[in-house]
C-alpha cells in the first residue's frame, strides 16, 4: 500500500516543480476533483443536470436552488488507501431572495515517507521520517430561480494545501452553474464551470544540488506556481418514467477538464415511492488517462432524512465506497 501512497502524492504535487508537455497532469489541488456526492457517483457521475439534493452544491453550485427549505449534507469516504475525505454542506432558504450555502470538504493522507534526493533523482534516500498531506476547501454560495425555468448559482471558496511542515499553498476560486427546464416533458439542461481561480504557489524554498565549478553546492529555489484543476461540465436529464409512485431518471454528462482528457457519463436512478432509490451509471473515458468504469448505489428516505451509498469501480486501484446523510428541515 505504500506504493499507492507514493503514486497519489506524486499526482497531487505534480505541478510543484516539474515541467509538463501535455495537459494531462498539469494542475495541482487534485483533491478538488474527488467526487463528494454519493448520489452523483452512484449514477456514474452523470449528475450535473439532476443536482437536486443537499450534496448537489459540490457538483453544480446551482443545485441548492432545487431544494425546498433548509438542508444539510454530511458525507464521508476513504478514498484510496485510507485517504480520509469528509464533506459538509448547509443550505439556508431565504424564500424569494434565493438560497445561500456553506460548504467545507478536505482530505488527508498520512504516513507519507520523507526522502532526500542527491545527485541521482532516480535513487531517493528515505530518511525514516513521515509527514501528512492535508487539503481543504471552504466556501459560501448563492443560488436562485430567476424565472420558473432558469436558475443560476455561484460558490466563492478558499483552497488550502499543506505538505507537512515543508510548505503550503492557498488560493481562491469560483464555481458557477446554470439550470434550465426546456419545457419538453421533464427535460432539463445544466452546465457548470468549477475551480476557476488563481494559480497556487507553495511558500518557502527548497534546496537543489547544483555543480559550481568542481563543487556540488545546495542552491535554494522557489516552488513553481501550479494551476487549479478547472473543469467544465454540461449535461441533460429527463424522467423516462414519471408516475406518482415510480420514477426513472436518465442522465447524461460530458466534462472538459483543463488538465486531462474529456469524459462522457451516462447514469440512471430508479425511485420507488420517493423512499427507495437504485442507481447505476458508467463513465466513458480514455483508459490511459482515467480510472473509469461502473458506478452503482442506493438510497433510502424516511420523511426528511436520507441515506445514500455508492460504489465506484477504480480498476487497478482499490474500490471506493461513499456514504452520505441528508436532512431537509
Amino acid at each position: 500500500m505504500k506504493s499507492i501512497k507514493y503514486f497519489v502524492l506524486l499526482a497531487l504535487v505534480s505541478g510543484l516543480g516539474a515541467q509538463s508537455f501535455t495537459k494531462v497532469g498539469t494542475a495541482g489541488a487534485k483533491f478538488l476533483n474527488i467526487g463528494l456526492s454519493p448520489r452523483a457517483m452512484g449514477m456514474g457521475e452523470a449528475y450535473v443536470a439532476v443536482a437536486n439534493d443537499p450534496s448537489a452544491v459540490f457538483w453544480n453550485p446551482v443545485g441548492p436552488a432545487n431544494l425546498k427549505g433548509d438542508a444539510v449534507f454530511i458525507g464521508y469516504m476513504n478514498w484510496i488507501d485510507g485517504m480520509v475525505t469528509p464533506a459538509v454542506a448547509y443550505t439556508h432558504d431565504l424564500k424569494l431572495i434565493g438560497k445561500i450555502t456553506a460548504i467545507l470538504s478536505g482530505t488527508r493522507i498520512g504516513g507519507m515517507q520523507e526522502a532526500i534526493v542527491d545527485e541521482d533523482p532516480n535513487t531517493p534516500e528515505l530518511t525514516g521520517k513521515e509527514f501528512a498531506y492535508n487539503a481543504a476547501q471552504i466556501g459560501i454560495g448563492y443560488a436562485k430561480y430567476y424565472t420558473d425555468k432558469f436558475a443560476a448559482g455561484v460558490v466563492f471558496k478558499a483552497i488550502y494545501e499543506g505538505y507537512g511542515s515543508y510548505t503550503s499553498a492557498t488560493s481562491f476560486a469560483i464555481d458557477a452553474g446554470t439550470y434550465f427546464w426546456t419545457g419538453y416533458k421533464t427535460l432539463r439542461i445544466a452546465m457548470t464551470l468549477q475551480n476557476l481561480g488563481a494559480d497556487m504557489k507553495p511558500s518557502g524554498t527548497y534546496m537543489q544540488k547544483v555543480m559550481q565549478g568542481s563543487d556540488l553546492v545546495d542552491i535554494p529555489y522557489e516552488y513553481r506556481n501550479y494551476p487549479l484543476p478547472m473543469v467544465f461540465k454540461i449535461g441533460a436529464a429527463m424522467e423516462a418514467i414519471d408516475k406518482p409512485d415510480m420514477k426513472l431518471t436518465v442522465s447524461f454528462e460530458a466534462t472538459h477538464p483543463t488538465d486531462n482528457e474529456e469524459t462522457i457519463s451516462i447514469g440512471t436512478e430508479f425511485a420507488y415511492k420517493n423512499m427507495l432509490f437504485l442507481r447505476a451509471g458508467y463513465r466513458i473515458a480514455d483508459p490511459n488517462s482515467y480510472v473509469c468504469g461502473l458506478g452503482t448505489g442506493f438510497g433510502f428516505r424516511l420523511k426528511n432524512l436520507s441515506l445514500d451509498y455508492s460504489f465506484s469501480d477504480m480498476g487497478f486501484l482499490p474500490d471506493v465506497h461513499r456514504i452520505g446523510f441528508s436532512y431537509n428541515f
